[in-house]
Order: structure tokens, then sequence, then C-alpha cells
């Protein structure tokens, strides 16, 4: 299920349902062309877990190279870990509704 879009998947990937698809859309989407796509290769790191496309990417470790260190410092600070810094910042001429709804969720 994807909590933005409400589009609902099948445990195999595939596309179910997707909330007033005629009222929405001008042309339905294709259920048989809108399933999730299988993932190639998945890592875990310090309990967060990475996935990737590309079966000939390098592996997680290999990948984050000197990051790691980041990683593993932050991960293994006892206590827990305050982030600081300035506060970023932009200007849309929008509707404030569209841009803050787009950070509220934790699936973005």
């Amino acid at each position: 299920y994807c909590a933005y879009h409400g589009w609902a998947y099948g445990a195999d990937g595939s596309l179910l349902s997707v909330p007033f698809e005629n009222e929405i859309y001008q042309k339905r989407p294709d259920k048989c062309k809108n399933g999730l796509h299988e993932i190639g290769k998945v890592e875990s790191y310090h309990g967060f877990v990475y996935g990737c496309f590309d079966t000939d990417a390098p592996n997680l470790k290999e990948y984050l190279g000197d990051f790691a260190w980041y990683l593993d410092l932050w991960m293994e600070a006892g206590g827990g870990i305050e982030l600081v810094g300035p506060p970023a910042r932009c200007f849309i001429e929008a509707n404030w509704k569209a841009p803050s709804e787009n950070f509220v969720g934790d699936t973005y």
C-alpha cells in the first residue's frame, strides 16, 4: 500500500486498486504495467535497509566507502545523538498545502 497515493498492491507486487481511478485519471492506469518492480539487491547496515534495482552494483559496504565511518559513529554513539544545523528554507509560489503535505509523512 502506498500511503502517499493510496494505490494498493498484492503480495506479488501487482497493482490491485487505485482510488478514484475513474474520476481522477483521464486514461485509467494500466494495472498490468504499474505493478511494483522487484529489487535486485537488498542489504542492511546498522538496521537501515537499502534496496538497489541494479544487480551489477557494488555491495553496500563498498558503495558506502568512507561514508560508512560516519554511519558507524552516528549509530554507535551512546546515549543518543542530536543533529544540529541551520533550518532548510525555500520559497514556493504555490498552495501552501502542496509542499507541506509532501514532507509530513515518512514514506517519501
